[in-house]
Order: structure tokens, then sequence, then C-alpha cells
């Protein structure tokens, strides 16, 4: 089986071809924007990805799946940064029936969702994005499923919580709370903390992208599925530096001052498909902590 990755020099891409390498029925074509400083191995050939259609079908040219992870992401409010996601994707989709590819797995974001009344959030609520990049993300859905009722392919939706691991490089809420916490520092958290967010540890995401992708003894990669990925349960920003004080035997008491308003709003979803169609059962945030922790000594 040879699976092409988009962006896979990024965060979770370089998590998802240290996996796949470790496979001895998979050959991977890495694709990403300059593959140049990449060197190929025994089960890994690096490729330069262009946006252009053309450019795409010669990148995916031999793969049987592709898993998409590229794509622009933000919080700005603005259509026309992440109009990108959309072309790129309709163009992948377009490819692939040219290269004969049969399966695409898409990252797609819990930012697809947007009403708060239907939280948990189930694979069937109704998609309206919380962000211009939600609704990019959305639309890549659509367009994917569109193409898959005209043409012989099949997909793979993760539908995915935010990420911690340890080859994250932006400098997020989590990595300053788990560099505070390894360093004993005080951990300063400022807000009322009730609203809560579902997360996800890197290592069980690309574990749930392969299966979409290969399969396993519960499921069958030859049918569209779109999944919710996520650990069990949300937290709120006290309660993530609480685990992540106590996993690093932090002694230094947290700076909690509930004086601010709390800015942002809940994310959580039911990850029931995932336990039962996959049968995938991810970490929760102290045991990804305590990974995470064990990983980076």
């Amino acid at each position: 089986m040879k699976i092409a990755v988009t962006g896979a020099s990024g965060f979770i891409g370089s998590e998802l071809l240290a996996l796949l390498n470790k496979r001895e029925d998979v050959s991977v074509i890495a694709l990403t924007r300059d593959a140049s400083g990449h060197e190929d191995s025994k089960r890994c050939e690096w490729r330069s990805m262009g946006y252009s259609f053309e450019s795409l079908v010669s990148a995916l040219e031999g793969a049987d799946v592709i898993i998409h992870l590229a794509g622009v992401r933000g919080t700005e409010n603005d259509p026309v940064k992440f109009l990108v996601n959309e072309v790129m994707t309709d163009r992948i989709v377009q490819a692939m029936w040219r290269c004969h590819a049969k399966r695409i797995v898409f990252a797609s974001t819990m930012s697809v969702y947007n009403d708060d009344s239907l939280i948990p959030w189930t694979e069937d609520a109704p998609l309206k994005g919380r962000s211009c990049y939600g609704d990019s993300k959305a639309n890549c859905e659509n367009a994917i499923r569109k193409y898959a009722e005209t043409h012989d392919i099949t997909y793979g939706i993760a539908r995915i919580a935010q990420v911690l691991g340890e080859g994250e490089k932006r400098r997020g809420m989590m990595n300053v709370f788990l560099d505070t916490a390894r360093d004993h520092g005080t951990i300063k958290v400022m807000g009322k903390s009730v609203l809560r967010k579902q997360y996800i540890y890197v290592k069980d995401l690309v574990e749930v992208l392969a299966l979409l992708a290969l399969g396993n003894e519960n499921y069958r990669a030859d049918s569209n599925i779109t999944v919710n990925v996520g650990m069990p349960h949300a937290y709120s920003n006290l309660e993530v530096a609480q685990i992540v004080n106590e996993v690093y035997g932090n002694p230094v008491p947290i700076d909690y001052d509930d004086s601010y308003p709390e800015k942002g709003r809940p994310f959580l979803m039911d990850i029931g498909r995932l336990r039962s169609e996959l049968g995938y059962e991810p970490l929760d945030m102290k045991d990804a902590v305590r990974a995470f922790r064990d990983n980076t000594k």
C-alpha cells in the first residue's frame, strides 16, 4: 500500500510519518511545499507539492490513499485567507481520479460545529463553522463528499479536537503550561475558567488517521465515514493547569485570577463513533500529559 501524505513536514505530518514508516506493508509519498531539505528512506519518498492541478497529479502519482493534512490555520475573520484550503482540497480529489487513487483521509476540525445547544456534537450535527477556518474545512468536507458520490473513491473524515504533542512549535496555552510545570515555575490562569475545551494527544490522532487509511481488525477502510477525534472529556484551563502541575510534580501553586471575564466558547464532541465503529479509545488528559512528559525527558 502506498500512502501520500500532504503536509508531511508539519507537526501532525511528522508524527504520522514516524508511525507509517514502522509498517512493513506501507510505503509513503511525503508531500511538502519544498522537499529539497528532506532525504528519502527505504519506505518514504519526499516530493514537492504545488497547488496547481498538474503539479498535484505529478505529486500524487502512484498513491493508493491520500492523507490530506496540509492547510492554512488561524482565527482571523478573513475568508480569503482560508480559500486556499478549499481550492487545494478540490484539486486533490480531482487529481486522485487522474492518478487512480481510491481513498482520501481528510483532517477536518471540531470548528465545523457551531450550535452550542447541541453539545456534545455528534457527527450528524449541522455544519456551520465557528470561524472562517471552520467554514473552509466544512466546505472541504462537502467537496469530498460530492466528489465521492460521482466517482469511485471513498473517504474518511476526521474532525479533530485541539492537538497537543511533542512537536508543536506554536506557543499556545498548553505549551506554556507544560514548559512552566517542567521548570517548576508558576502557571498563571486568568479568567473564570468555566468553559471547557476538548483536546487530543497527537499520537492518538495519527493512530486514528492511519486506521482510517488502512483499517484494522475492527474497521475496514473501504467505506465512507466521518468521525469525531477527541479525548473522552473536555477541560477548563484551570483543570488543565492542575493536571499538568500534578503530572510534573510541580510544587509551585497555580496563580489563578478569576477576576477577568473568560473569552471563548465551549468545545465538546461525542466520540461514540470513534469507539464503536473504529474500536479506538484515546487517552484522557492526565495520561496524555504523562506520555508527553515521558517522551520529552
